[in-house]
This record gives structure tokens, sequence and C-alpha cells, in this order.
């Protein structure tokens, strides 16, 4: 099985296509609050989108949260964990007025986006969810993304700055 593989130059550009479609949803105010999913792996597009945005909250940097999301199999965070961490940030945001913006880099399978935002439904009434590569047959598509791409024939979406010898990876 090979890679999908994203050097800097595309993650680059990608990022900014990205931005490109949150700004041009009209949808960011001061109210934003940018989640940072699987921090490991989507810190820099966070921080991109954050500054890159911040012309539109007075230039200033908006809030952001972190989630930690669970690898395919749970070898680091189980499932259960993992709902316990989507039912803290929801409480954390019942009722308010803040708008969440949850990005990750990739959404491949789609779980940790769909358990997510079911656990946001009735508590958070302003969420948008955004990456930059989401593999075609996920089960969830997010509100923003730049590209799609196909497991069995692109491969297994690995960043220029990643450990392909990952052994959390199936491929």
């Amino acid at each position: 099985m090979g890679y999908f593989y994203i050097d800097r130059e595309k993650e680059y550009k990608d990022t900014l296509k990205l931005i490109s479609k949150i700004e041009s949803s009209d949808w960011v105010d001061g109210n934003l609050v940018i989640v940072v999913c699987s921090p490991e792996y989507s810190s820099m597009v966070c921080q991109l989108i954050n500054h890159k945005l911040s012309h539109l909250n007075d230039n200033k940097p908006f809030e952001m949260d972190f989630l930690e999301m669970p690898y395919p199999n749970g070898e680091t965070l189980s499932k259960v964990e993992y709902g316990y961490l989507c039912e803290q940030l929801s409480e954390k945001y019942r009722h308010s007025d803040k708008k969440l913006l949850l990005v990750d880099s990739g959404c491949l399978r789609g779980s940790n986006f769909t358990t997510l935002k079911n656990q946001l439904i009735g508590s958070v009434s302003n969420f948008r969810f955004g990456c930059l590569y989401l593999q075609n047959d996920s089960k969830f598509e997010p509100d923003f993304y730049v590209e799609a791409f196909d497991f069995e024939s692109d491969g297994g979406l690995l960043f220029w700055w990643e450990n392909e010898n990952n052994p959390y990876w199936e491929w």
C-alpha cells in the first residue's frame, strides 16, 4: 500500500485554500473558538487558520481549545475515553454564544467527527467541521475541506513531517 503523500508546499497551499473557504463562508466572527482536533496532527494547520483569519477579530488571534482523538484501533485513547472528552467539550460550550470550528488535518473514516458531532448536537448551537484532506469513503463530510482522496488507489494519508513507520497506522 502506498501513501497519499503531502509535502510541505502542498500542505501550506492547501491550508491557504481551506482558510479561503472558511473565510468566504461569512461564518467567522469574534465568537469563534478553533478546536484543534488531534493536536499532534493539526496544530500547524490550526495555528495558520487562527492567524490568517485574525483580521476578522480585530487582528487578535481567536480562542483555541484542544481535543485528543483516538487512532483507528484505540491504541492511545479508547472510544469510551474519547466520548468523555467530547462530552467535556460539549459541556464547556453548552448554551454559550461561542462558535466552534473543529479542525483536524484529515478526516479518514469519519468516526471521530461523527462521535463529536453527535455529542455537540443539543448542547452547542453553532459549530462547523474542517480538514485539509477527506478520505472519499468517510462516513462524515466536513463543512470545509480541500481535497478528497481514495485510500485504495492513492494510499494512506501521510504528511511530510510524519513518521512513516507509525505503528498505529495500518498501511
